[in-house]
C-alpha cells in the first residue's frame, strides 16, 4: 500500500496534542468555575442560617424598645450586627375599649451584617405599646 517514501505515524501529531490539550484546558475552566459557585452559595446559605436566630433575638429586642425615642439602632449577636431602622406608621391609638395603653404600629427594616456580608434588607412591622398618662401600674396583691 505505501510506497517507498511513505512514513509510519506512530503517536500523536504536535498538533492534535495542542487541540486536546486546549479542549482539556477549557472543561478545566468550566468545572472550576461551577465549583467556584457552588462555594459562594454554599458560604451565602450559611451566612443566611447564621444569620436566622440574631433576627429572631433582635425583632424579640424590638419589642421592648421604645421605638417612638429611638427609631434607629443596632442590635449585636455575635459577629453580627443587626441595623434597624423603624418608621411610624400609626401613634398613640387607643387600644380596645377599657384599655390602659396606647398602641403604635411601625414599618421595620432589619439590615444584617458581618464583615463586608451583608443581606438583602428584611421589612417588617412592630407594635409598641405605653401606659395611658395617669394610669398607675397596678399592684397584684396575693
Amino acid at each position: 500500500m505505501g510506497g517507498p517514501g511513505m512514513v509510519k505515524q506512530q503517536g500523536f501529531s504536535l498538533l492534535e496534542a495542542i487541540v486536546a490539550l486546549t479542549i482539556l484546558a477549557g472543561a478545566s475552566m468550566a468545572l472550576f468555575g461551577w465549583i467556584g459557585g457552588s462555594l459562594r452559595q454554599l458560604n451565602r446559605s450559611e451566612f443566611y442560617i447564621e444569620s436566622t436566630p440574631a433576627l429572631t433575638s433582635a425583632l424579640e429586642y424590638l419589642k421592648f424598645q421604645d421605638l417612638a425615642s429611638r427609631p434607629s439602632g443596632d442590635f449585636v449577636s455575635g459577629d453580627l450586627l443587626v441595623h434597624w431602622q423603624a418608621v411610624a406608621i400609626e401613634k398613640d391609638v387607643a387600644g380596645v375599649q377599657g384599655s390602659n395603653f396606647l398602641l403604635s404600629l411601625y414599618d421595620v427594616e432589619l439590615q444584617v451584617r458581618k464583615g463586608q456580608q451583608s443581606l438583602p434588607p428584611l421589612k417588617t412591622r412592630v407594635v409598641n405599646y405605653h401606659r395611658l398618662p395617669g394610669v398607675a401600674e397596678s399592684q397584684d396583691v396575693n
